[in-house]
């Protein structure tokens, strides 16, 4: 993966989840090539998300050697087979000897619902693409056929929305020079008790950051941080994810800064989700 994901996107993309997921939640991640590794086992994502980020840092360096799928679903299995989903992550084909469809679970537990995600020019053959498509299909998952690395998290993001029941995210692109500003809102719906803002780029060496978050309803502000708005952050080296708590109905503005442009692009793209939870968490 070091050709097709030369910045480590994939591992933001899992940094990100594990900062997005409830402290409750149980994560495990598993890599594979011609040998796997076991980078760590199922556990709640609260008192080991150091860990399990820094296991991601060191283990996942694209030294793996080929592609065999087999491996991959066999392995997870073996590590938690009682999964509730899985994310199946991949830039190439299986290359490996025949594929024996290991994505299924054997008779007569059910399926385990998978997300399939692919990015890469190599996985433009037909007999690639219509596998991934199969795996995500038979275990009533999705499959996300992306160009490049790229979107890699912008989509584990919305992933994440599906895992945790929040609305499908509202999602702004924008190109923003350095000190520069964009200016969004989004419906708070009467129901809400929660709302997520993620915010995802590409180059560690820029930073974007989210200011002037509150609720206005008939022109008039009714909410803002601290009065009653609750603003939880945590940052990655290309991401943001905030909480917003304790909303009340009414649109939500906010204000997204460029504040480090270190890539050296006149124009950074940073890419804006919004989702909503009933959740209070």
């Amino acid at each position: 993966m070091s050709g097709t994901d030369p910045d480590r996107l994939r591992v933001q993309a899992m940094n990100l989840l594990i900062d997005a997921l409830a402290p409750s939640r149980i994560l495990g991640a598993t890599e594979f090539g011609s040998v796997e590794d076991n980078v760590f086992a199922p556990a709640a994502v609260g008192p080991n998300a150091a860990a399990m980020k820094a296991s991601l840092d060191t283990l996942v360096q694209a030294d793996n050697g080929g592609t065999d799928y087999n491996l991959a679903f066999d392995s997870a299995r073996a590590v938690n087979p009682g999964a509730s989903v899985r994310i199946f992550l991949t830039d190439g084909g299986h290359n490996s000897g025949d594929y024996l469809n290991t994505h299924l679970n054997p008779a007569p537990q059910a399926q385990t619902p998978t997300y399939v995600i692919g990015f890469s020019p190599g996985l433009a053959a037909a007999e690639d693409q219509a596998r991934l498509q199969q795996i995500a299909a038979d275990t009533g998952g999705q499959y996300f056929a992306l160009p490049d690395a790229q979107a890699l998290q912008p989509v584990m993001n919305e992933i994440q929305t599906r895992l945790t029941c929040q609305s499908p995210p509202k999602t702004f692109v924008d190109t923003v020079a350095a000190g520069g500003t964009k200016h969004h809102g989004v419906k708070i719906k009467r129901k809400s008790r929660s709302a997520q803002l993620t915010l995802t780029w590409t180059s560690p060496l820029d930073a974007f950051q989210v200011k002037k978050v509150k609720i206005k309803r008939h022109g008039r502000v009714v909410a803002t941080k601290g009065h009653p708005l609750k603003i939880k952050t945590k940052r990655g080296s290309t991401y943001l994810v905030i909480k917003v708590t304790k909303l009340v109905p009414g649109k939500m503005t906010f204000v997204v800064k460029n504040t480090a442009a270190g890539s050296g692009a006149p124009q950074v793209t940073v890419t804006t989700q919004v989702s909503q939870s009933r959740s209070k968490k």
